[in-house]
Parts: C-alpha cells; sequence; structure tokens
C-alpha cells in the first residue's frame, strides 16, 4: 500500500502533465517570440545609429572639402590643446 501511496506522489496525472507541458510549451514561444521582437530592435537600432554616423562623417567630409584651410586651423588648434594637456599631464606625474 505504501509503495502506490509514494507513486502516486511521485507522478502526477496524466491532465495535470498535459497542462504543464502546454504551460511549458506557452511559455518557450513567449520567450522565443520576445527574443526575436528584441533582436529586431536592437538591429533596427543599430541600422539608424550606422546611418546616422554614415551622415554625420559625409558632412564633416563636405565641410573640410569646402573650407580646407579652416579645417587645417582646427585640426592644429585640437592637436596644440591636446599636446599641452598630455604635457601637463605627464609633466605632474613625473613629481610625484
Amino acid at each position: 500500500m505504501a509503495d502506490s501511496t509514494e507513486q502516486a506522489r511521485a507522478e502526477p496525472p496524466p491532465r495535470v502533465r498535459d497542462h504543464l507541458k502546454a504551460a511549458g510549451s506557452a511559455a518557450a514561444d513567449a520567450l522565443r517570440d520576445n527574443a526575436s521582437a528584441a533582436a529586431d530592435a536592437a538591429r533596427t537600432r543599430a541600422r539608424g545609429a550606422r546611418d546616422w554616423a554614415r551622415g554625420r562623417f559625409e558632412d564633416l567630409q563636405d565641410r573640410v572639402e569646402s573650407r580646407p584651410q579652416s579645417a587645417a586651423m582646427w585640426a592644429l588648434g585640437i592637436g596644440v590643446i591636446a599636446g599641452v594637456l598630455l604635457g601637463t599631464l605627464i609633466t605632474r606625474s613625473g613629481r610625484d
């Protein structure tokens, strides 16, 4: 008698087992759908970011081509400022 009671506790009835399988399948399908939607959204955002970056680069390239002297002066100024900052950092780190 104890064996049949333990067996009844260990194995759920067929209706419960079928219900659990259906619930598990529904949950797996929902996860797959959510993952697919998230991947599509990520691809769309990446495509948008890539297009935006290309547009910015083309704008910058057009500006440099239309005014090369101005672009060269900007680049020189940025280089001087970066050099001063790096020189200051290196000098201070050598004192410590």
